[in-house]
């Protein structure tokens, strides 16, 4: 009474231009950054500095799961997929978290 039965699937992800826009993304900021630092501006600055960081530590998490997604997609096995859900959840927390301190 045993039945065997096969699966199979294919996903295909481009996330190249994601990429793209990530990096871009991050170049903006430190660029931003660095450009508020030189003006020498006040004090208040410092916070948003710091939140820019925060920024772009969470892209980084996010860039990280989508590639390691595309890995275990790629036949990277169950620890790729677990690396891509853990990068998933801890970005999505990051971002939850900026957006309640406001």
């Amino acid at each position: 009474m045993s039945e065997e039965h096969l699966v199979t699937f294919n996903l295909e992800l481009n996330v190249e231009q994601a990429y793209a826009e990530i990096r871009k993304l991050q170049t903006l900021l430190y660029r931003t950054m660095g450009f508020m630092r030189r003006l020498g501006l006040p004090e208040n600055v410092d916070e948003a500095i710091r939140k820019i960081q925060r920024v772009i530590m969470t892209l980084r998490i996010l860039q990280t799961a989508i590639r390691s997604l595309e890995f275990a997609l790629a036949g990277g096995g169950p620890i790729s997929l677990a690396l891509a859900f853990l990068g998933i959840a801890s970005g999505t927390m990051s971002i939850v978290d900026m957006i309640a301190e406001g």
